[in-house]
Order: C-alpha cells, then structure tokens, then sequence
C-alpha cells in the first residue's frame, strides 16, 4: 500500500506537519521561496500567484482540487503511498437520497446532486479539510494535524460538520465523525490512483453516519473527548455498530440554527 522510504516520509510531514524534510524537499522549498508570491503550497512552497505562477501551473504545481493550501503535486500527483497519522474523517450521506431521485426528473437530480457537491466541497475547504471521496448521495473529508492544526484537526471536523449542516439544510443530511490514527495516502492501481483515508476509523465514521438522522452529526468518544465544553448538551449513545463486537459511545449534537 505504501511506496518508497522516501515518498512515505514525505506524506509523514505533509499529513502529521513536522518530522524531517528530505534534502530534495529542502532544496525545493529555498528554491521555491526566491519566487515572489503572497500565497504559496503549505508543503513545498510553490508560488501559486506572481510572475512564475502561470510557468508552476504548467508544471502541476497549481492548488490542489483536495484543498487549495497545498500543490497538486503534493497530493493529487504524489506518488502512491501515504503514512499512518492521526485522522478524523467526516462523512455525510443524504437522507432519504432514494425517494427523492424517484420524484425528481433525471437532469433535476444533476442539479441537485451538484449542488450539494458544490456547496460541501466549499463548506469542508474552509475548515482545512482534505477532500476524499465523493459521489452519489455521499462526501468525505479528512483532517489532519498538518493541514488543520495538531490540536485544532477534530475540533475543525465537528466545525465543518456544522457549517455544513447549516448550508444544506435544504436537502437533510446526517453526518458521522470518528478520529484516531490510520493510513492516509494516495491508493490504487491498474493505472488508477485516489487519495483517501482507509482503516477502522472511516468505517466507523461510515457507520455512524448510516445512523445519523437528517440535521444530525454523530462523533465517537475519540472526537468529543478534547469537546465537552463547547458541546456541552450533547447526547451521549451507545450504537451497536455493523461489524464492530461491542457498543460504541458515540455523542450527537445538532447545528445551531437547524432542526
């Protein structure tokens, strides 16, 4: 699932925001900071706007589709591999997705569905996540230290999930939050390569999002633990959990100004 030595350290200090650089990545960030530019790659350090901007873009150095802070390059044209870091992954899933692709006409649910592609990718971006997958009545967001904060990456999840709930209340979602540590990277192969996260943290985000209602955002303990006090009326539950052998706690809350 990983690649080369070198790659993976390179995805441990872009995913985790520390550890050593390799030299290439060192030269690469002097090299790149003699360039003029107010707004740079968070990672390598490529010029995203100035006089050498537009020869960057040529070469892939333009602002990532996953989030705009960091490079293509970085992320979306790294090589395979990836590293085990510290992760809350966000998923969230339409309610009642099938009855309303029934009575909608087919170029009505294009525009729905893009809507909320549109309007969820904006939200979760403003919070520093990651975008992951995204399709169907589902969108997923990864957040970690590097990019979101070493101590800021679950509170920013539980943010997003709000400020999502809100910009879509039009449509009901519910939305499932889990943190802890799994391998986040770029994966595939057969000539086909996607950025995610996978362990049992996504499953387990997967799961609670499965029992979310619509305006809800269930989070397991590991996300509310650093929490209570700016949610401190949320429910705590006990779920039993598809392929998980003991109940889970999880804790919902609602976002203020829905449902």
């Amino acid at each position: 699932m990983s690649g080369s030595n070198e790659s993976d350290r390179r995805w441990e200090q872009i995913l985790r925001g520390d550890g050593p650089i390799a030299v290439a990545a060192r030269l690469n960030r002097r090299l790149f900071a003699l360039l003029p530019s107010p707004w740079r790659c968070k990672s390598c350090n490529a010029p995203f706007r100035g006089p050498a901007a537009g020869t960057m873009r040529w070469l892939g150095y333009s602002p990532s589709a996953k989030n705009p802070v960091v490079c293509a390059r970085c992320i979306e044209r790294a090589p395979k591999g990836g590293a085990v870091v510290p992760v809350s992954v966000l998923m969230a899933d339409v309610r009642g997705y099938t009855s309303l692709v029934e009575n909608l006409e087919p170029s009505r649910v294009t525009e729905t569905v893009n809507r909320f592609y549109e309007t969820a990718s904006s939200v979760l971006l403003s919070v520093e996540a990651l975008l992951g997958q995204i399709e169907g009545d589902l969108v997923m967001a990864i957040f970690v230290p590097g990019l979101a904060g070493k101590r800021d990456y679950r509170r920013k999840a539980v943010e997003g999930a709000q400020r999502l709930q809100r910009a879509v209340d039009w449509l009901g979602i519910g939305v499932g939050i889990a943190s802890g540590e799994e391998f986040v990277g770029n994966v595939g192969g057969g000539g086909f390569k996607d950025f995610t996260a996978l362990g049992d943290v996504t499953n387990v985000a997967a799961r609670l999002t499965a029992q979310a209602a619509a305006g809800e955002i269930l989070m397991d303990a590991a996300t509310y633990v650093g929490l209570p006090r700016m949610h401190p009326d949320a429910e705590l539950r006990e779920l039993e959990l598809k392929g998980k052998s003991a109940p889970v706690e999880a804790f919902a809350i609602r976002a203020r100004g829905t449902g």
